[in-house]
Parts: structure tokens; C-alpha cells; sequence
């Protein structure tokens, strides 16, 4: 006898499945609302911005999870783990990169949003609350950005966070207490990792999740912003459901913005990383382009005035964009009828952007900066290429100990950097720039050592030995005069000097030349190449060698060398022989062409 079965049970188990969750979740209910809404007037690929943002929303909320899973938010930890994720761990490059640059393009989205409802009028009533929940909004996703940029505590991010820590401090009445609750204390430690992690991981994102659900619920109960002008039957009569059409359109948008993300993420193979933050190093210090015009503005103005710069220009731009519903008084949202808003708005726009593009426009042309920004990547590779063979307990800077010239550079860093540097190139500035005047690099009292060893270096010195990467920094009284000769003279010259280094590529016919114009040139007047006749210049018997520039090191004022006129101070006093031999081989390799060392 056969069992009589009811309608539920001849259903497949899925749809059985979906009813069962649609009566206890109201799946249908929720579908309706996102999905059943009339767009007035028909859908637009305008409307996607705002889906677009929501979309690269999440992929920061997933990709950030991801990347969270391997920080470790201390000051010994912080940078390690970042580069790990960046160069160690499979496809961390690439979640830390979308990670980079969505936050990006999720503010530049935010922006254009913003500037697309200013053009709209979609602030008027009765959207203004809407209108305020969208610029907190804004406000969010700076704080995102702001608390994010330090926490791969690398050079870049400390020393941004140094320069906002002082913008902060410089608020009256609240701005002390607020910097020291925000960096835990008087200086930058452990502590100030953690609170930017705790506002970056945990604060944000339940108070920007909460803002994101009561936008979208007020966008659902006013709708979309029709286009102005039309009649109330013209948007009845083009009035389209949100799906297909709109969603349609959001969906290209959001896949084309995803594609770029991923096709720019491949090409930088990921964000940038720099060495480990040295609060004893110098550092040009540059915001993010979301705070490039504040960090303009504040050039702007005197040290005295800082703070119009920094807290009342910016306070009463925040509120005159709050205010727009209320001072826009047009009898329609036309752009006609509301010129003076639109005007004022692009006078404000054009001001942002102009403040934004003069300090790149600055640093793009500025040789002191683009030479610093090349030492700096330098470090970067350096530190990153130790990182991957372990780091250190005490983490940061500790990861230059893995390289066997840590001890030579870091002799190099305290007894000859100041006056001396390795780059080749004219007006490099040090000094940390916490938003005011750069100091003159020390660097300017010595030569540049850049291919010490070099044809090219030599023979530049021959040319020009007061020339502002020799001699000429120093100032020396009765200083050595240009060589004057032909090209081939002058190749002669420097090719015996060169022999000098001990070179093995030397050209043994240019050297024979070389000695039938040494007297000729009157170089036998300053200089002895048998090391033991003193002379009014340096003896260049072994110039360039190691024990050579020991001699240089330990006493360049011995009679030897520089003599009477000697400025260097005589390290044999300062350091030991076997710190000055190994400084002597350091800047060896450094400076010797590659291939041509003895």
C-alpha cells in the first residue's frame, strides 16, 4: 500500500532548503530590498560609483583579515612580518598589494561620489542626512588610511606618522593629551603600533560597517537621485528595476576597477616597501596623495600660523560641506539654478588638486630629494634581501646585522657619512623633514667616494679637482689646479693613476704615454709616485689600494698626503687598526669597478 506524499515533501531538497532559511531568515524580504528598488528615470553607469566603493570595501575587509593573520603589530615584529608577507610568503605580494591600492582607489571612488553628488544636488532635502553619513564616511576611510600607512613601521610610515603626531600636537588645548593617547605615551613604541592596530583592525571597521548599513538603508528609502529637471511622469514612464539594469552596469564597473587592481598590483609586484624605520636615521619624510595638500599648505604659512594650516582651514572646508543642504538655497536642483554652489565647489576642487600636484611637481625636479629617495630604496632592497635569510629577536634595524658589511657601513655611518657620501650625484639633503626647512647635508664638506677607484672618477678629478663631488667642498687653500691637455693626454694621465689601484685591466700603452707626459705636465711638482718623497701634494705610490687608504684613514695630514693643509681629522686617534682596515676595504668595495679589484 503506497505512502501519499504532500506538496512540500515532492519538492527538490534545495528549494525545501531555501524555504526552510526564507521562514526563519526572510532571505526573500532582504532580496527584495536590495534588489526590487525602481531606479527614477531608468538605471545610469553614473549610479555605480557608490557600488564600486562598497565593493572595494570589502575587498580591504578580506584582503586586510588575510594580512592580519601574519602581523604582528610590535615594534620588533612589525616590520618583519610585513616583509615576510611581501616576500616570503606565497602570493602575499599580491593581498598586500590589492590591499595598498584599493584603499586607494576606494577613496579616489569615495571622491568622485562626493563630487557626483555635489553636481547632483543629491545633499537637498530629504537626503541630508544621507549627505552627512557620506561624508563621515569619508572621514572613516581617511582614518583607515592614515592608521594603516604606519603599521608596516618601515621608514615611509614612521616618519609620516612623526609628521601627523606633530600636526596633532600642535592643536591647542586638546592636541598634547590626543598625541599622547595616540602614540602611548611621550615616543613612538610598541604601544603606538598597538593603538594604530586597534583603530585600523577593530574601531573602524564596526564603526564604518554600521555607517555603510544606515547609508545604504536611507539610499533605499529615498532612492536614487533622479536627473533634475524631469517631470515626475517622464521619471514614472523610464523608471527601471535596480535588476537587472542597474546591477548590471555596477557589476561592469566594480569587474573593470577589480582588473585594473589586480593588472597595477602585478606591474609594482605589490606595494611599496621600505627598510626598517631608524629613528637615528634622516628621512625626507612625504605623505600619501590623499595628504600632500595639507602637507603644502603648511609650508605655506609661518611656524607661527601652523595651525590655520592644519586645524582651521581644514575644520571649515569639513564644515561648509557639511552645510551645503542648507546653503544651497536654488529654487531647483539645475545646475543653473545653483551656479554660485557648483562655482564655489570647483574653486575648492581646483585649490585641492593644485596643493596636491606642487610638492610632487617640487621633489620631481629637486635633486637633493630624488637623491635621498635613491638611498633610501637602496636600503630598502638591502634590509629586504637580509630579511629573507632570518631577522633578528630584536627585529627593525637589527636585520642589517645579517650582512657581513654591517660593521664597516655602520663605521661608515657614524665617522664618515657626514662628510663623505657613496651616490655619485650633487646637493644631496639629509636631515629629517618633519614639514619645515631641511637641513644642509654635511655630505658637502668632503668628496663623494662614488667610483673611487673608477677611469671615470680619476679623470673626472683631473678635469675639475674643485668640482662639488671632489675637492671643492673642502675649501683647501692652494688647491690642486685642473689638468689642461688633450682628450688623449688626459685618458694617458688617468689610466697611469688608475695602474695605481692595482687594477688588472690596465692599459700598459697609455701608462708608457702617461709617463712621458708626467714631467711634461708639471705633476712632478706636486706629487712623488714612490712612497717615500714628501711633496706639496699627496705621494701616489699605491693610491687607491687598501693600505693606501689606511694611511688616508688613520692620518691624512701626515706629510705623506695631505700635509699642513690636511682638514680630515687623524682617525688612528678614534679607531682602531682593525676598524680602519676595515673601513679601508669597505669603501674598496664600494667604489672599485666591478671585475677590475686586485
Amino acid at each position: 500500500m503506497g505512502t501519499e506524499k504532500g506538496p512540500s515533501a515532492s519538492r527538490p531538497a534545495r528549494a525545501r532548503a531555501y524555504a526552510w532559511l526564507d521562514d526563519r531568515l526572510g532571505l526573500s524580504l532582504a532580496s527584495r530590498l536590495l534588489f526590487d528598488e525602481a531606479i527614477p528615470g531608468g538605471a545610469r553607469w553614473g549610479y555605480a560609483f557608490g557600488a564600486v566603493a562598497a565593493a572595494l570595501l570589502v575587498l580591504e575587509g578580506v584582503t586586510g583579515i588575510l594580512l592580519a593573520a601574519f602581523y604582528a603589530p610590535t615594534v620588533s615584529g612589525a616590520w618583519a612580518s610585513t616583509a615576510f608577507i611581501q616576500d616570503s610568503l606565497a602570493a602575499g605580494w599580491f593581498v598586500r598589494g590589492l590591499h595598498s591600492f584599493g584603499a586607494s582607489a576606494l577613496l579616489l571612488l569615495t571622491l568622485c561620489h562626493v563630487l557626483q553628488v555635489i553636481w547632483a544636488g543629491a545633499y537637498r532635502a530629504p537626503r541630508e542626512l544621507n549627505w552627512l553619513m557620506g561624508l563621515a564616511l569619508l572621514g572613516f576611510l581617511l582614518l583607515f588610511a592614515l592608521s594603516g600607512y604606519g603599521l608596516p613601521w618601515d621608514e615611509k610610515g614612521y616618519w609620516a606618522k612623526q609628521v601627523e603626531a606633530g600636526i596633532v600636537g600642535g592643536v591647542p588645548l586638546l592636541g598634547p593629551p590626543l598625541r599622547r593617547f595616540l602614540q602611548g605615551g611621550d615616543g613612538f613604541g610598541n604601544y603606538t603600533l598597538t593603538h594604530f592596530y586597534a583603530l585600523h583592525a577593530l574601531v573602524l571597521p564596526a564603526v564604518t560597517v554600521a555607517g555603510v548599513g544606515l547609508h545604504l538603508w536611507m539610499v533605499r528609502r529615498h532612492g536614487h537621485t533622479p536627473p533634475a529637471g524631469w517631470s515626475e511622469t517622464e521619471l514614472a514612464r523610464r523608471a527601471q528595476p535596480y535588476f537587472p539594469y542597474q546591477a548590471a552596469r555596477d557589476s561592469a564597473v566594480t569587474a573593470a576597477v577589480l582588473v585594473l587592481l589586480c593588472l597595477l598590483t602585478i606591474a609594482q609586484r605589490g606595494a611599496a616597501l621600505e627598510g626598517p624605520a631608524d629613528p637615528s636615521a634622516s628621512y625626507q619624510a612625504r605623505p600619501e596623495w590623499y595628504s600632500l595638500a595639507l602637507f603644502e599648505l603648511r609650508h605655506l604659512v609661518p611656524a607661527s600660523w601652523e595651525v590655520l594650516a592644519t586645524v582651521v582651514l581644514p575644520g571649515m572646508f569639513a564644515l561648509a560641506l557639511a552645510s551645503l543642504p542648507w546653503l544651497d538655497r536654488g529654487p531647483s536642483r539645475r545646475a543653473r539654478d545653483r551656479w554660485a554652489v557648483l562655482a564655489t565647489s570647483s574653486a575648492g576642487l581646483l585649490a585641492l588638486a593644485c596643493f596636491t600636484y606642487l610638492p610632487m611637481k617640487a621633489d620631481a625636479v629637486d635633486p637633493g630629494y630624488q637623491q635621498a629617495r635613491a638611498e633610501v630604496q637602496e636600503r630598502a632592497l638591502r634590509a629586504r634581501r637580509l630579511a629573507q635569510t632570518g631577522v633578528l629577536p630584536e627585529g627593525g634595524v637589527a636585520v642589517y646585522r645579517n650582512d657581513p658589511q654591517w660593521r664597516p657601513r655602520e663605521l661608515w655611518k657614524q665617522h664618515c657619512s657626514g662628510c663623505h657620501s657613496l651616490l655619485g650625484r650633487v646637493g644631496r639633503d639629509t636631515g629629517q623633514d618633519t614639514g619645515k626647512a631641511m637641513t644642509k647635508a654635511a655630505s658637502d664638506r668632503g668628496p663623494d667616494f662614488k667610483g673611487y677607484n673608477s677611469r671615470a672618477w680619476i679623470g673626472g678629478f683631473l678635469r675639475a679637482p674643485n668640482g662639488p663631488l671632489f675637492m671643492g667642498p673642502a675649501h683647501l687653500e692652494q688647491g690642486m689646479k685642473p689638468v689642461v691637455g688633450t682628450d688623449e693626454e688626459l685618458a694617458a694621465l688617468t689610466e697611469l693613476v688608475y695602474a695605481e689601484t692595482g687594477a688588472q685591466d690596465v692599459d700598459a700603452a697609455l701608462v708608457k704615454r702617461a709617463e712621458e707626459l708626467w714631467s711634461a705636465k708639471d705633476c712632478d711638482s706636486c706629487h712623488d709616485r714612490d712612497g717615500t718623497g714628501e711633496n706639496t701634494g699627496p705621494n701616489l705610490k699605491g693610491r687607491g689600494r687598501r693600505a693606501w687608504i689606511e694611511s688616508v684613514i688613520a692620518d691624512a695630514g701626515h706629510p705623506l698626503i695631505f700635509g699642513a693643509r690636511n682638514k680630515m681629522p687623524a682617525f688612528a686617534e678614534k679607531l682602531s687598526p682593525e676598524e680602519i682596515s676595515l673601513l679601508a676595504a669597505f669603501l674598496i668595495d664600494e667604489t672599485h669597478p666591478k671585475g677590475t679589484s686586485p
